[in-house]
């Protein structure tokens, strides 16, 4: 694994980052995951060409896609009793059609390859209540070594904000204090769950949609990357999708919902279709964002 970036956007058409996903427990990493690799029911208009695991734990999310996701079924949380070394390391290939889809001038496919760790979400948490745990210092040390961080949220999950913004305080001080390789680093904040009626509607304004449920986590951010950190985007995502289209409701059956956001399971697999699950990935890999995967 390593991580290079894009030396020419014309002519070099294949991206390899080392991703790493963050996010509370709940929030919905694996289902995120598992429905990228799986990428059930792609549209023919889509500029996703096809999205191909590189290794066993990338096909083991096929699995978990088709063996439980699409059954109605809930996923296990994330073993937080994992080492460093134990931790699943999903490794995908996502091909694109006509690279920037000709509005660079390009018509070659182009290629993100990506290397990606699920950890529970306990130890987003963790980083609130603990110092010195050995686990807590291989996560950071792990953090460091990544090209990009994917910070996922459950869009539901608003009156956690305060939690939130202070868990990514300590854990961008602890990067900075961490990372002997000082570089600019790329995070973006994914608004998970978004077939939900009230992120649906602003799918398409996920900055606005960040700054209005989640204010004081979009502040803390933006100071960080205004100070010179790295780079910040916004985007919104949805595992299952919606059904319909004029009338659209969640394809997704509510089990539970709390203060710390909606868990869900499918409501119709045969409809099943995610939506913005590769534009973020896009966006760490190149720095740049894609119109095409943002509508997607």
């Amino acid at each position: 694994m390593f991580i290079r970036r894009l030396k020419n956007q014309l002519q070099d058409t294949t991206d390899e980052s080392v991703l790493r996903i963050i996010g509370d427990r709940g929030s919905g990493k694996t289902a995120y995951l598992a429905s990228l690799a799986y990428w059930p029911n792609a549209s023919s208009e889509s500029p996703v060409q096809s999205i191909t695991p590189m290794d066993e734990d990338g096909q083991e999310l096929i699995t978990k896609a088709r063996d439980i996701l699409e059954q109605g079924l809930e996923l296990e949380p994330t073993d937080l009793d994992a080492n460093i070394d134990s931790v699943k390391d999903y490794a995908l290939s996502i091909t694109l059609k006509k690279h920037f889809s000709g509005w660079l001038g390009s018509e070659k496919l182009m290629q993100l390859n990506i290397s990606c760790k699920d950890y529970a979400g306990e130890f987003f948490s963790d980083l609130l209540q603990k110092s010195g745990d050995a686990r807590l210092e291989d996560y950071l040390d792990d953090c460091c070594l990544s090209s990009g961080l994917l910070f996922l949220i459950d869009g539901t999950s608003h009156r956690q904000d305060r939690n939130y913004a202070l868990g990514m305080e300590k854990l961008l001080v602890e990067l900075d204090r961490t990372d002997l390789d000082v570089k600019q680093r790329r995070i973006g904040v994914v608004l998970s769950k978004c077939e939900q009626p009230e992120l649906w509607v602003k799918r398409h304004q996920p900055d606005r949609l960040a700054q209005a449920r989640f204010p004081l986590l979009s502040a803390q951010l933006n100071k960080w990357s205004k100070l010179g950190g790295g780079s910040v985007a916004y985007f919104t995502a949805s595992a299952f999708g919606i059904l319909g289209n004029q009338y659209p409701t969640p394809n997704a059956t509510r089990v539970r919902r709390s203060q710390a956001g909606t868990a869900s399971v499918i409501k119709n697999p045969a409809r099943w279709r995610p939506f913005g699950l590769v534009s973020p990935i896009y966006w760490l890999c190149t720095g740049k964002r894609h119109p095409e995967l943002d509508r997607d």
